[in-house]
């Protein structure tokens, strides 16, 4: 069992931790058994927690700790442990990068496409929850941060959440080049940000490849900047509304996440019938 970077026990608050269960630029993730059995997850911020990456996400988590949605992962709790951020959620199954994982070892491009718009449309659900009520972006969405609760996606790490509200407030750093719209690398998000990055997360768990085929930051900057996004391997009918989406102009994108996946819906009873 790996240890918690920098601290010194097994047990946290009262947490038993279990096993290192996933990682990424501003921490590392356990899971671990609650009092009374129960197992939760146990975020661990790299560094302490009056240093920039510490307090950038506390800010981020004070914006959706009180959100209540089915679909948003539960933050249960949120303290500071010999001057680390510790953050407690609740544990789920697996993510939908698993879920893709899987079908690509039983051979198959990815994720079937009615199973997958199932899981897009509750995503999109809780990204509009965000934007719409709450005027919030995600900018960390990819298929990592999508994870599973029984047979439902929620969406995860909130860290990176931004107030389009507060126009004073810089973008932080620690996005995902991959998944990252346009205007991000400008520092602008916009209501359609988290959309862009949705796309192509969709495309991706369909089909395996993604829209743009960078693997430097410099090279997906310019890429989502100038570059047009390679559709080739989507079915042809989800190829208008996936490059709707990643409109380089947030504006001509899709109003709503749901208004994506609707039509992606539709385009798949469209073909149906043909």
């Amino acid at each position: 069992m790996a240890k918690p970077t920098g601290l010194k026990t097994d047990n946290i608050l009262g947490y038993r931790i279990i096993e290192k269960i996933g990682s990424g630029g501003f921490g590392e993730v356990f899971k671990a058994e609650a009092p009374g059995g129960l197992m939760k997850a146990v975020k661990i911020l790299y560094g302490y927690h009056d240093e920039r990456r510490a307090t950038d996400e506390l800010k981020s988590l004070d914006r959706v700790k009180e959100l209540r949605h089915p679909f948003l992962l539960s933050l249960e709790r949120i303290e500071v442990v010999d001057q680390q951020l510790i953050v407690i959620t609740e544990l789920a199954d697996r993510s939908l990068g698993d879920v893709f994982d899987s079908y690509a070892s039983a051979g198959q491009h990815g994720i079937p496409r009615e199973e997958l718009l199932r899981y897009m449309r509750e995503a999109a659900e809780a990204l509009d929850f965000l934007a719409t009520e709450h005027k919030l972006q995600h900018l960390d969405v990819k298929p990592e941060n999508l994870l599973l609760v029984g047979k439902h996606v929620k969406l995860a790490d909130f860290g990176l959440v931004k107030d389009l509200k507060d126009v004073s407030q810089s973008l932080m750093g620690g996005l995902t080049p991959s998944f990252s719209a346009p205007e991000l690398f400008d520092g602008r998000p916009s209501m359609q940000s988290d959309q862009y990055a949705l796309a192509i997360v969709y495309q991706e768990m369909l089909t395996g490849r993604r829209p743009f085929s960078g693997t430097t930051l410099a090279q997906l900057a310019a890429q989502h900047i100038h570059g047009q996004p390679d559709l080739s391997p989507l079915p042809k009918n989800d190829r208008s509304t996936i490059g709707r989406a990643l409109s380089k102009k947030p504006e001509q994108r899709f109003p709503h996440c749901r208004v994506m996946i609707d039509e992606l819906v539709d385009q798949r009873l469209i073909a149906r019938s043909n």
